[in-house]
């Protein structure tokens, strides 16, 4: 008994035992000091509690200024998008090990994993509670409820998979009577459960968007469903995933089970196929559309400000926080304005990957050429809103504009001016000085927040925070259809639809050539990807599943030097890349070790290759 107890506590299949807490890591509201399960379960008020707080561990990519939330997203700062002083304490951006408990999913994961597969197995109707007048869950309610339940455990596997790669699967609650050291399941068992699970639930959701329903816009739907399973299948038809990664093909649980599978072209074709399911049901009576009304610096901003028809799943938790708080809101405001930390500093290498207006790099790559609008002397200086700027800030196109804050922007509330060089209003010079980068990030904060007396400000401001949108998914299903059929139209068709709407032309309107070109077009959609979704949480995923992140920077590469301007140095000095520091990745790092305690506890349990 003992030694099962252990194992429960390391496995994180149970939160704790029923004579120490009521089933769960719930609250002590619901529970009400109740023993038995059942007696929550027939109660109408604890059953919708018990249901609400299976949703609690949706992912929060608000939460960027954290590394010990397991669900929020330290990601855009672990990866080749900004850096914090948070994350570099956390070690991240150093050798670490698995004894590093930052950011880990393990325990919360599979604590709400048996939350919601007790409620599947406990709740149901409650028609004759108290008389005619108490209130009622109908069998109808209870069957969208447990739906909704099974799309939240078949999501929190996802995110487990992510990190892990093959995981234990749990598909019911667990006593102290089972054995509760779980071997890994094999990627592919894990990928058919979480298919199966998406397949049948989203029959049973919603089969609309909520999109005019403001107190159900959180709750996921049968158009989230068809997402998330698409998804689901990129990663499987992804390198990483799919034969691609030597030491994950070496990986065996102790009975000698394989873990990951060979490659198998075939799961491309499957994510063609279930990328299509969800655009087909998208674009069915324009359930879901791109913000786009012909003005890209509005439509960019707009996006992540209110409720649309570009988000298919958002969440109502945040945290943006009010100006002050050790959050979002305070970390991306410049410290010359009030309440302002300054905490997200923007590497080089992502400013760098923004195209210029024309849409043309300010490098020639692969598949476009260098744009003429770039300067061939980045000190020299012109004219940016009436400020003098280096012109490698001038010119750029919408998307940069909408995401970094850069020396010589004028801030929306202050219209004061923005100097990140020594001795600017912003000055690095002094103890703990920021940004080191010379770069803030801009993406995402509101307009009207700000901490000083001015007409329309506010301290504090909610927008929901988006964990899937339309336009993932046009280049998610450009990128898997060209690895397919690379001469399919559709490929550049999707890609451009995003550029469209950000103001650039069309790929192959600037280089023909790329058209039906598979390597041109894979190298064009992963910067598309790059650019579009900076900061929201997923670079660092893909980087990973498209195993480029063992190469250089600015290729995608996780380790070695990253940059910024030399901030150290006034004007025209500052404006020279300078090293910030030397990042680590290994081979290990293209997935996240299981906690060192979870390993020590098993018996069955196999650590990633390289932990």
């Amino acid at each position: 008994m003992k030694q099962n107890f252990v194992k429960i506590l390391s496995l994180g299949l149970l939160a704790c035992t029923v004579w120490s807490c009521s089933f769960l890591d719930v609250s002590d509201e619901l529970a009400g000091g109740i023993s038995d399960i059942s007696q929550v379960f027939s109660n109408v008020d604890r059953t919708k509690k018990w249901y609400s707080q299976v949703f609690n561990n949706r992912p929060d990519y608000s939460a960027v200024w954290v590394t010990d939330s397991p669900m929020g997203n330290p990601w855009t700062a672990y990866s080749d998008e900004i850096y914090t002083r948070l994350a570099n304490n956390a070690g991240k951006y150093t050798e670490w090990n698995s004894a590093n408990n930052n950011s880990q999913r393990w325990n919360t994961l599979y604590e709400s994993i048996r939350q919601a597969n007790i409620f599947l197995e406990q709740a149901h109707p409650i028609v004759d509670e108290g008389g005619p007048d108490a209130d009622r869950l109908t069998e109808a309610e209870i069957k969208l409820y447990k739906a909704n339940v099974r799309f939240m455990r078949a999501a929190y596997h996802y995110y487990l998979m992510e990190m892990y790669g093959p995981i234990p699967i749990v598909d019911h609650s667990m006593t102290l009577e089972d054995n509760l050291d779980l071997p890994r399941n094999s990627l592919d068992e894990v990928i058919e459960f979480i298919d199966r699970e998406l397949k049948e639930c989203m029959e049973e959701m919603a089969q609309e968007p909520y999109h005019d329903n403001e107190n159900l816009r959180a709750v996921p739907t049968k158009g989230t469903a068809l997402a998330l399973r698409a998804k689901l299948w990129v990663y499987a038809a992804s390198p990483l995933f799919n034969g691609g990664w030597a030491e994950g093909l070496a990986l065996t649980n102790k009975d000698g089970k394989r873990l990951f599978p060979d490659r198998d072209d075939s799961k491309l074709q499957t994510a063609v196929d279930r990328l299509r399911d969800f655009l087909d049901y998208a674009e069915s009576g324009s359930r879901y559309e791109l913000v786009n009304t012909g003005n890209p610096d509005k439509d960019l901003y707009n996006l992540f400000q209110e409720y649309n028809k570009e988000i298919i799943w958002a969440t109502s938790t945040n945290s943006w926080g009010k100006l002050g708080e050790q959050k979002f809101d305070t970390f991306a405001t410049p410290r010359s304005q009030p309440q302002g930390q300054g905490g997200f500093h923007v590497l080089q290498e992502l400013v760098d990957d923004f195209y210029m207006k024309d849409g043309k790099p300010v490098k020639a790559t692969s598949f476009l050429p260098k744009s003429e609008l770039y300067p061939a002397n980045e000190a020299e200086m012109g004219t940016y809103n009436g400020v003098q700027v280096s012109k490698m800030y001038i010119d750029r196109e919408p998307r940069f504009y909408n995401t970094v804050t850069f020396s010589g922007m004028k801030w929306h509330m202050s219209n004061q001016e923005i100097q990140f060089y020594r001795g600017g209003k912003d000055d690095n010079s002094v103890a703990d000085g920021a940004p080191l980068t010379g770069y803030l990030l801009y993406k995402r904060m509101n307009r009207t927040v700000y901490g000083g007396n001015i007409s329309g400000a506010v301290t504090s401001k909610y927008r929901p925070v988006i964990i899937f949108r339309l336009a993932e998914f046009y280049l998610l299903y450009a990128e898997m259809l060209n690895e397919v059929e690379p001469g399919n139209k559709d490929v550049l068709k999707y890609v451009n639809l995003v550029r469209q709407r950000a103001g650039l032309d069309d790929l192959e309107a600037l280089n023909p050539a790329i058209e039906g070109n598979q390597t041109l077009q894979r190298e064009a959609i992963r910067r598309e990807s790059r650019i579009e979704l900076a900061t929201e949480g997923q670079r660092y995923f893909d980087v990973r599943r498209w195993m480029i992140a063992d190469k250089a920077p600015g290729e995608g590469g996780q380790g070695g030097d990253f940059h910024g301007m030399n901030v150290d140095q006034a004007q025209p000095a500052y404006y020279t890349r300078t090293k910030l520091q030397t990042r680590s990745f290994k081979n290990k790092n293209y997935l996240y070790p299981i906690p060192l305690d979870e390993i020590k506890r098993s018996d069955m349990l196999v650590q990633n290759p390289g932990w």
